[in-house]
């Protein structure tokens, strides 16, 4: 094999990364509209987090204040339970504390927001939903909300952002992927929600009928998502709402997280998630040529540099992206991507090897509890762990 075949293969999988970051950076700019409204927000938490008192405080900060936050958790039992109570008298809009319960068919999140969903009435513009882990910037509520509120659609969602500051190497690589799975293309995941932030107008809570949707899932982001699809119903990702998400845990949580993640689009977009695998492989196809040029190969060291150099270009511009969304990182977190893009033989064939420890999506563990999934509406509950035994 010459190193042209691998070279070819390399490089036109980095260029096809370099193209989302530029074209997402060509559009993206922060929104010029801000309609009001009144907007619940729905959290659904569990354990006793560090992450909680900074989101609350960001919650209070929003431009558009919130009607209230429900928030669902298990049981009284929950360690959110109290740490919940506790914070609700700094915020400046209404608590609401919700007990879920348990349900065996479902995953707990489901189980979760199905009881917070419950809550909602006619007094209700828009419902935004959210995640514990976010830190979300001040208009994050009004870029996310501002849509169905006004009705240019019905179900608007953004993505996570990961803030490195402290981050240790295994979040670097999952943050690289992350990161590049944010600025890709919106036509190969179009129609896709993530349930970090994601707003929904009152028509599409009327017609969605979300309980019975949540019902039997394991991922809430993909029963939401093909509920949407099946409906028809207009759903808008927005650029401008990347969320800072800010370390939680240390490496090995970092692994779960993005293992688990991969296994939801494995389960709920099979397409996407062969797609995805075919494009991080022709990217580890830079591996072959490390060889290749470690063996002496003077053709293969040439091939090496143009993927490297694009690896670099990327993680360029995805800095610019984490200052253009309000994230500040220090020298060492902004070094270690850097070296990560231009590192490609190495770190592609690692993320390729993290993505294929989502293959397997049997069983799945999410927080303290772990579920057999053997369909996107064939789900059952394990065993259940003790609280902050996450995963």
């Amino acid at each position: 094999m010459t190193a042209a075949v691998p070279g070819t293969i390399a490089l036109l999988a980095g260029l096809a990364w370099l193209a989302g970051v530029v074209w997402f950076l060509r559009h993206f700019r922060a929104p010029s509209v801000a309609a009001e409204g009144r907007v619940s927000l729905l959290l659904a938490v569990t354990g006793r987090t560090d992450g909680l008192p900074p989101l609350l405080a960001a919650l209070a900060r929003q431009t558009l204040r919130p009607r209230r936050l429900i928030a669902a958790v298990e049981s009284e039992a929950d360690p959110a339970f109290a740490q919940l109570r506790e914070l609700a008298p700094r915020l400046p809009f209404p608590v609401e504390i919700v007990v879920a319960g348990l349900d065996e068919s479902r995953s707990q999140k489901a189980t979760n927001l199905i009881a917070g969903l419950r809550r909602i009435d006619d007094q209700d513009d828009a419902l935004v939903l959210l995640d514990a882990d976010i830190l979300p910037q001040d208009q994050w509520l009004s870029w996310l909300a501002t849509p169905a509120l006004n009705g240019t659609a019905e179900v608007v969602t953004g993505y996570r952002w990961h803030a490195l500051d402290g981050a240790g190497p295994a979040r670097h690589l999952v943050a690289w992927l992350d990161r590049a799975l944010a600025l890709g293309p919106r036509f190969v995941a179009s129609g896709l929600v993530w349930g970090g932030s994601v707003a929904l107008s009152r028509a599409a809570i009327a017609r969605m009928n979300l309980e019975g949707a949540l019902a039997r899932t394991f991922s809430t982001d993909g029963a939401i998502s093909r509920r949407a699809r099946a409906l028809h119903l207009r759903v808008l990702t927005r650029r401008a709402v990347l969320v800072p998400t800010p370390p939680e845990g240390g490496d090995r949580e970092a692994i779960a997280f993005k293992r688990r993640q991969l296994q939801i689009v494995r389960v709920y977009v099979p397409r996407l998630w062969w797609l995805l695998g075919a494009v991080l492989a022709m990217e580890a196809a830079a591996v072959a040529l490390l060889v290749m040029a470690l063996a002496g190969d003077a053709a293969a060291l040439a091939w090496l540099l143009p993927p490297c150099a694009i690896g670099l270009a990327r993680a360029l511009l995805q800095d610019r992206v984490t200052r253009a969304v309000g994230i500040r990182e220090g020298g060492v977190a902004r070094a270690a991507q850097w070296l990560a893009g231009a590192a490609v033989p190495l770190t592609a064939p690692l993320v390729l090897l993290l993505f294929a420890t989502s293959a397997r999506t049997r069983v799945i563990r999410w927080r303290h509890v772990e579920y057999e999934v053997l369909g996107p509406d064939r789900v059952r509950v394990l065993r259940r762990h003790p609280h902050g035994a996450s995963a």
